[in-house]
């Protein structure tokens, strides 16, 4: 099977540039457009390089639901919804209604968040993020396919809630870790993914890592092994920097990520930042050479 691509969608926040890279991408055959998101910024938190207080983040399922509206085809990829920041039930809601309005488009990326004053401002413990993201998933999944829902937990306690209309399928959850430093996730995150998680999206700094990329995608498949799942219950979507990498070596990484199994290759344009032209040129290209 072909690796299918993917292309990020950029911090941009005209609307107009937002419709006009989306549209881009689907235009050029990209499978799959991925943004990220954040809710809320804080005085005291530190930011990773090249990454500012004011830069206009979308929350995810807003945007989702816009980029649903102004394309037709092209899969709409939260990367990554920061799921602890909201209450399970409305979370599942949202999904479920961006899903079947967009035609079942939407794959869920979650992760737990590395910004903990932002999760702190959203009235959460930061320290119990990953706990409760835990029952999040599994209280989503039931409500996306129970009529009614019975769940009593350390974070939710639910009495027959439902919501309606359901998704028409389920909706694939794909999972999110790993540090700036080099973009590899801890063993626990790792581990949590193996468990629940229907897909494992690498984080840009690990593209810059593929000898540590194809090591942590080992371990994966060991874990996944572990928790007693089949060996292809958990995908995984790997990085490819255009902008670091020599374009001689763009079509070699895609071959290499497809023989591993990939089932995704993502640019990671949305670090590169410019104007919506500079990245509709920078996938246009990228897109040009990978499938020329």
């Amino acid at each position: 099977m072909t690796i299918k691509l993917g292309c990020d969608l950029a911090y941009f926040a005209d609307p107009a540039a937002v419709r006009d890279v989306a549209q881009a991408a689907e235009d050029l055959g990209y499978d799959t457009l991925g943004f990220s998101e954040h809710v809320a910024a804080t005085s005291d938190t530190t930011l990773p390089p090249g990454f500012a207080p004011d830069d206009p983040w979308h929350e995810a399922m807003t945007c989702a639901a816009y980029v649903a509206g102004v394309t037709s085809r092209i899969e709409i990829t939260t990367a990554m919804m920061l799921l602890p920041l909201r209450p399970a039930v409305l979370a599942a809601k949202q999904a479920a209604e961006v899903d079947l309005l967009s035609g079942g488009r939407l794959r869920l990326g979650v992760s737990v968040g590395w910004n903990e004053p932002e999760i702190a401002a959203l009235g959460q413990d930061p320290r119990q993020r990953g706990a409760r993201l835990e029952e999040q998933i599994e209280i989503m999944r039931l409500l996306w396919s129970e009529p009614s829902v019975t769940y009593v937990g350390k974070f939710h306690d639910l009495d027959g809630a439902a919501i309606h209309p359901r998704p028409a399928h389920r909706i694939p959850v794909w999972m999110g870790a790993g540090g700036f430093a080099n973009g590899a996730p801890i063993d626990r995150a790792l581990r949590r993914i193996a468990r629940l998680g229907d897909g494992y999206k690498m984080i840009a700094p690990l593209g810059l890592h593929p000898e540590k990329a194809h090591e942590v995608v080992d371990r994966l498949r060991t874990y996944v092994r572990e928790a007693g799942r089949p060996a292809d219950a958990v995908q995984f979507e790997a990085r490819l920097l255009t902008q670091v990498l020599p374009e001689d070596e763009w079509c070699d990484v895609m071959d290499e990520w497809s023989e591993a199994g990939a089932t995704y290759l993502g640019l990671g344009n949305r670090i590169v930042g410019g104007t919506p032209d500079d990245q509709i040129r920078a996938i246009a290209h990228a897109m040009d050479v990978l499938r020329g």
